[in-house]
């Protein structure tokens, strides 16, 4: 492996680190919330790809207003399907796990019938190559890592500081003790969807125009979420984010230098030592 191989395999952990960290914590956000398996968050994933795809080549918005369009029509969708499928199921493991995955097939179907099985692609938005000591990158690639922070620095911030992010993570720790302050579980559960659904669209939008959009992105990256969510702890955001870039970085190397099965299967392996060793995840807390 030369200096060059390595820096290449290293900016593409950092790319997938930064996707995967999007699509993860959203779902850390749902199931701390509402304790819900929700493995249908990978369709919003894609429905959030087709929308930067369709308002960015078929509407010929700029892409990054398409970006941002695309992760409001998915945070929407995201919380219709909240107020309708996911709120009984609160708290309901296997049951939300079923339905959800119901769910898969219903999106897809849907997305099919409007655009079709072929794959889409979206032409590329940042063209053109850099060099760095030696080594050319792709700027498309590149400019994933400043976009992918921007959202998280945002997502962090309102969490934190915000009215809202406060009742998120007062719901998070003791819904109950919550619920007695007067903060309403139903509008929380419905903002966590909504954020959830954002951030899955940012990813797949941020994707686009370097892979291929068809129907069936979802339920692949959807299995890398969840062993990311449980790698990280389950309910910790900052756990989940530690685990994306393990997972993005075992990806970029594993994939280059065996192949992407070994990867996941790598990951798979990584995952089971440490819920054996650390049953709660790398910054989870006991129960």
């Amino acid at each position: 492996m030369t200096f060059a191989q390595f820096v290449q395999m290293f900016a593409n952990g950092t790319m997938l680190g930064f996707q995967l960290s999007l699509f993860a914590t959203g779902l850390t956000l749902v199931y701390g919330i509402m304790h819900i398996i929700n493995f249908a968050h990978g369709e919003l994933y894609m429905i959030g790809a087709f929308a930067v795809w369709f308002f960015f080549e078929e509407l010929g918005i700029n892409y990054l207003a398409s970006l941002a369009l695309a992760m409001a029509f998915v945070a929407s969708l995201a919380i219709t399907l909240e107020r309708i499928f996911f709120k009984p199921m609160r708290g309901y493991h296997i049951p939300s796990f079923i339905m959800s995955t119901g769910l898969i097939f219903v999106l897809q179907v849907s997305i099919i019938s409007f655009f079709g099985v072929k794959d889409k692609g979206v032409e590329s938005v940042f063209p053109g190559l850099v060099k760095i000591a030696g080594v050319t990158l792709s700027v498309e690639r590149l400019m994933i890592i400043p976009i992918s922070l921007v959202v998280i620095v945002v997502f962090y911030v309102f969490l934190r500081w915000s009215r809202y992010g406060r009742a998120m993570r007062a719901v998070m720790q003791d819904p109950d003790g919550a619920a007695l302050q007067g903060v309403s579980i139903d509008t929380v559960c419905s903002l966590a969807m909504g954020i959830g659904g954002a951030m899955a669209a940012a990813a797949g939008g941020l994707l686009a125009p370097i892979f291929v959009v068809n129907p069936f992105l979802g339920p692949p990256l959807a299995w890398e979420g969840f062993i990311v969510v449980c790698l990280g702890g389950r309910t910790s955001l900052p756990g989940t984010i530690l685990a994306a870039f393990i997972m993005g970085y075992i990806k970029s190397f594993v994939s280059t230098l065996v192949d992407p099965i070994a990867a996941l299967m790598c990951a798979a392996a990584i995952l089971g030592v440490i819920l054996i060793v650390r049953p709660q995840g790398l910054l989870g807390y006991e129960a």
